[in-house]
């Protein structure tokens, strides 16, 4: 491989469903990474793994390593937000002022997002097209910003991530407690 030369290694599909403990979710998604990488490593080396099935757009959801979070070289990773997925480059903020907007449109319906968003959180049900089956109106319920879906696939990989780079801290809390306060 050439100085500036990158290799792209597409892992195997990670699915994280039903109703799994953080730390169990933490541990499927790190040995996934080492059992994946731990012949493949080095500079220039990345990797991607397909996470989820956008249904409303029929694409996938990726996720990256090395995330470069701050130049560290640990298990982060980053989730893939691209401009079609309706929300900029995914950033927290971008993702809390979609928060906000639905709930500006619809007041009364942000109530089940904000239920489906608890249950994400509290990891009482990984499995967004199994939420949306329980609140069946919410695909329907917004008009501005992402698709309900995608954000709320987005926010799960999100949690996630923040976990593994934030275990000994506040992990997925931080981002929570700012969508469920807009």
């Amino acid at each position: 491989m050439k100085k500036n030369e990158q290799s792209v290694i597409t892992g195997e599909v990670i699915e994280i469903k039903g109703s799994l403990p953080r730390h169990e979710i933490v541990r499927k998604i790190v040995n996934t990474f080492i059992d994946t990488e731990s012949q493949q490593r080095g500079k220039g080396v990345k990797f991607r793994y397909p996470v989820e099935n956008l249904s409303s757009i029929n694409k996938q959801l990726f996720i990256s390593r090395p995330g470069g979070l701050r130049g560290k070289w640990n298990f982060d990773f980053k989730v893939e937000v691209s401009e079609e997925l309706g929300l900029g480059r995914g950033t927290h903020k971008e993702i809390i002022l979609d928060f906000h907007n639905k709930k500006q449109e619809n007041p009364q319906k942000f109530g089940a997002l904000l239920q489906a968003l608890i249950a994400i959180y509290d990891c009482s049900e990984n499995d967004v097209d199994q939420l949306l089956k329980i609140y069946p109106s919410l695909g329907t319920s917004f008009q501005s910003g992402a698709n309900v879906e995608i954000i709320l696939k987005v926010v799960k990989w999100m949690f996630i991530m923040e976990d593994i780079v934030y275990w000994n801290y506040q992990g997925r809390a931080m981002l929570y407690n700012a969508l469920k306060e807009v």
